[in-house]
């Protein structure tokens, strides 16, 4: 079972947006599970596995949906 935490922005109102990209992770993954973790700052950031694969902070604007399906699926077809 693999674990992927989004970390968002309560204050700036990201929760649709983190609930949204886990509800796509949850449909597309049967052996993934998905936290959610409230933080301030205008923060965004995806964990697979403890590792950080997105941060909005570093790439100044919010994942495309595909793209962190396409990271998560690297993890979990090869393990």
């Amino acid at each position: 079972m693999h674990s992927v935490k989004i970390v968002y922005c309560r204050p700036c109102g990201y929760l649709d947006r983190a609930l949204n990209l886990a509800k796509d992770i949850l449909t597309y993954f049967d052996n993934v599970e998905v936290t959610l973790e409230q933080g301030k700052n205008g923060i965004f950031d995806i964990y697979l596995d403890g590792n950080l694969i997105f941060s909005r902070y570093e790439q100044k604007r919010f994942p495309e949906h595909e793209e962190i399906l396409k990271e998560i699926s690297k993890k979990v077809i090869t393990s």
